[in-house]
């Protein structure tokens, strides 16, 4: 019986030790559980979050927060907001202009000229000025800031705030939000994931801005500039909310011909060449409009050279042909175009100086041929753009600008924005082979032509798009000292085939009679511009409906074209 009671306590003791452990186990587990899964109540404080410095704001522009490795934040001075210039020109609106060198801020609007001078509480338009409450423009270290109230009264765009840290929400009108209501009271982490620091509470009914779904978490950004992740299941679905303009509608006014552009561009290079004005009408067909080369860039403060005629005018205007005098920045090697377009006392000596001679010559029309345009002068070129545009039309002076056939290489000179103010834009659509290029080649194969307009009408309408045509070929010569390459004008195409005794057959491919012989150990190959060419090049311009024609240059043509082009420009 002691025997019995003795395994009897010791099973008890073993049962209980047991349980013990059993209970331990289970506390250990709900403790582990707790540490590893449980929400962190961790707060993780904005201005730690974000790192801002000093007078520095958070910046997100449509729900993208402004990495300060590409762009400026926002900075706040005496309670205002600041953008600094090349953070608002890239990401919000292109049309700020800075000159660093005489800081001055310039914003072209359809028809008006606005002007801002670095420290200057009050900007012109014209002869007016109107004054702000603070200080427009300010200068932060290195970088120029453009007050936030002052780009309101310009640009479309919505603004949301905060402080403590100061924080600036962008949105640019006809941006489409991806907005949800918030279901319940939860948090917004840092990171998606319950572990994750915590960075706001929200409530229900909160509305917040859906930037990326991560499955069960979704990264936000709220009205008052916190992003991170929240539960996707605290979500209503998302629904696409447009911002709204809150400035009129800009509309913008071109002086169009009524009947389709038919130009001749005729080099003229000294005073006495003007005398051959009636020759030149004598001979061609159907013409609407000729560009003389008289004004050329003369010096870095926006001076020009001028070999133009009052009598030439009179002479075309008798014959009912409008002249639209060229510009051009090929011939002085000694002016810095980019100084000249870029700085803006020169720039407005050259708006002034162009409108000038139109009025005295009595000019239908300026053609703007400034070529080679550096990428430095990106914002002096289409600044000018801009501003000779608004004085021409309030001069009744067409507007025509002259481009490459688009390329990367090209890209700044910002066709879209000439569209804008330009009334016409001329594509140039030849010298695909030119002196500096690698390999022999068509000065215009078709496919050229065909995909240089192509290429412009992705920014420029068609009603606006003047396709550029050349009179000239181009023949290249191939030997062991190299390539070499000239022009040869449409006049003189039979000449060169007959002193080499050649034959050109028609290459279906490139769209143009082609020629190829060897003379004394040189590969002579011969692309020709022709009637047939041209009339080729002259369909791709009815069958994209374009503004009409345009031609270099006269005095290269055969008699031949002109019927041609008489046809197409039906």
């Amino acid at each position: 019986m002691q025997g019995y009671r003795k395994r009897k306590k010791q099973s008890n003791g073993r049962v209980l030790l047991v349980v013990g452990l059993l209970f331990l186990l289970i506390v250990l587990s709900v403790v582990f559980w707790a540490i590893r899964y449980a929400p962190s109540k961790e707060m993780l404080g904005l201005s730690e979050f974000y790192q801002i410095k000093g007078n520095e704001a958070v910046l997100f522009i449509n729900d993208e927060k402004i990495d300060r490795k590409e762009y400026a934040p926002a900075i706040v001075k005496d309670g205002e907001y600041y953008l600094q210039v090349n953070t608002l020109k890239n990401r919000i609106d292109r049309g700020y202009v800075y000159d660093s060198t005489e800081n001055i801020l310039r914003y072209a609007t359809e028809n008006s000229v606005i002007n801002v001078n670095l420290g200057d509480d009050f900007y012109t338009v014209g002869r007016n000025s109107e004054k702000m409450p603070h200080k427009i423009l300010q200068s932060d270290g290195d970088a120029v800031y453009v007050s936030l109230d002052f780009v309101r009264k310009q640009t479309d765009i919505q603004v949301l705030k905060a402080k403590k840290p100061n924080r600036l929400l962008v949105y640019k009108a006809g941006y489409k939000r991806s907005v949800a209501k918030i279901t319940k009271n939860t948090e917004i982490r840092r990171f998606g994931g319950p572990k994750s620091k915590i960075l706001k509470e929200v409530s229900e009914d909160e509305t917040v801005d859906i930037i990326e779904s991560y499955g069960s978490w979704t990264k936000v950004l709220t009205k008052d500039g916190v992003m991170g992740c929240i539960k996707s299941k605290a979500l209503d679905p998302a629904k696409n909310v447009k911002v709204k303009s809150v400035l009129p509608k800009r509309t913008y006014q071109h002086i169009k011909m009524d009947e389709k552009v038919n130009l001749l561009w005729h080099q003229v290079t000294n005073k006495t060449a003007n005398a051959s004005i009636g020759n030149v009408l004598a001979k061609v067909k159907g013409i609407n409009v000729i560009s003389p080369t008289w004004f050329t860039l003369s010096d870095n403060k926006g001076g020009l050279t001028d070999v133009a005629s009052l009598d030439y005018v009179r002479t075309c205007h008798n014959a009912g042909i409008q002249v639209w005098g060229l510009v051009s920045n090929l011939s002085q090697v000694n002016v810095d175009t980019a100084s000249v377009l870029n700085v803006t006392s020169a720039r407005d000596n050259l708006v002034n100086n162009l409108i000038g001679k139109a009025i005295a010559y009595d000019l239908d029309g300026i053609n703007i041929d400034l070529e080679a345009i550096p990428k430095s002068a990106e914002d002096g070129y289409t600044q000018f753009i801009r501003e000779l545009s608004i004085k021409c039309e309030n001069n009744d002076l067409v507007l025509s600008v002259d481009n490459y056939s688009p390329t990367a290489s090209s890209a700044h000179y910002n066709r879209d924005i000439q569209a804008d103010y330009a009334d016409y834009c001329i594509v140039m659509a030849y010298d695909e082979h030119y002196a500096g290029s690698e390999e022999a080649g068509s000065n215009a194969s078709i496919s050229f032509v065909k995909e240089a307009v192509e290429k412009t009408l992705k920014e420029v309408p068609a009603d606006q798009v003047i396709l550029g045509m050349p009179f000239y070929s181009r023949i290249w010569k191939s030997g062991k000292d190299g390539m070499k390459t000239e022009t040869v004008s449409m006049l003189n195409n039979q000449k060169v085939l007959n002193d080499h005794k050649a034959e050109a057959n028609w290459d279906e491919g490139v769209g143009q009679n082609y020629a190829e012989f060897t003379e004394n150990d040189i590969l002579w190959q011969f692309w020709l511009e022709d009637s047939k060419s041209l009339a080729l090049k002259l369909n791709v311009m009815r069958d994209n409906r374009l503004a009409g024609g345009a031609f270099w240059k006269e005095g290269q043509e055969s008699q031949d074209v002109w019927d041609v082009i008489e046809t197409y420009m039906k």
